[in-house]
């Protein structure tokens, strides 16, 4: 009789720690999943938002290549007006500082022209940059979801429909991740209400052999009381 009791209470720990053990790969893979989601998320959010500063920097090229032609035109006619006040024997001095001063700010407006233009190309050649990072990402996010897919397919709780393979596409992997969450918080729920019931099969045990009420204890420890009892 001792030996039956105590089998049984091994055998209530051995499928609580078995329950706990998928319970913990249900957790752990539901907080990857959910990471992987709040991620998709964030690059879609980037990647929507890529067309429109493409457009806005387009337009400032566009500004800065018209005022870089402009500034240059003006440059050429300060240059030129400056050239010929210098070999002009007939010249005034004070028309000559004039053109001299146009001329100077003629080059410190083209120079600035410049600067804008380079500064607007650069920030394109960056959102060229973003975009590929964003590409790139998607492809690993995309290889990610597989990789869990393989894992949570591994589980026997899980609806079949969660272990699909994701398909390819933000679109697709946030679908993917969204019903893989459900899935998983749904067999966490089953597992951790299956480990109840172990639980107290356990403590119920354990309390009508050791006559006393035992409902805060886990499987181990009704075994070990159980065991320090009937040994």
């Amino acid at each position: 009789m001792a030996s039956d009791l105590l089998s049984h209470a091994r055998e209530l720990e051995r499928r609580d720690a078995a329950v706990a053990g998928e319970l913990g790969a249900v957790v752990a893979l539901s907080d990857a999943v959910a990471s992987l989601r709040e991620r998709i998320g964030e690059l879609q959010a980037a990647r929507s938002a890529l067309p429109g500063e493409r457009e806005r920097l387009l337009a400032q090229r566009g500004d800065a290549e018209a005022e870089l032609a402009r500034s240059t035109a003006e440059l050429q006619t300060a240059e030129a007006r400056l050239a010929e006040l210098e070999s002009s024997r007939r010249r005034r001095e004070d028309d000559l500082q004039r053109a001299e001063k146009e001329a100077a700010t003629a080059r410190d407006v083209l120079a600035d022209a410049r600067t804008y233009a380079d500064r607007v190309a650069g920030s394109l050649a960056q959102l060229d940059a973003t975009e590929r990072d964003v590409e790139r990402e998607e492809a690993e996010l995309e290889r990610r979801a597989a990789a869990l897919a393989a894992e949570i397919g591994s589980l026997r709780r899980v609806p079949e429909s969660a272990t699909r393979t994701p398909g390819s596409g933000l679109v697709a992997l946030a679908e993917w991740a969204s019903h893989a969450r459900s899935s998983l918080f749904v067999a966490r729920g089953v597992l951790e209400q299956e480990r109840d019931r172990i639980v107290t099969e356990a403590n119920a045990l354990g309390s009508a052999v050791l006559g006393e009420q035992l409902g805060g204890s886990s499987a181990a420890l009704v075994r070990e009381r159980l065991e320090a009892r009937l040994s």
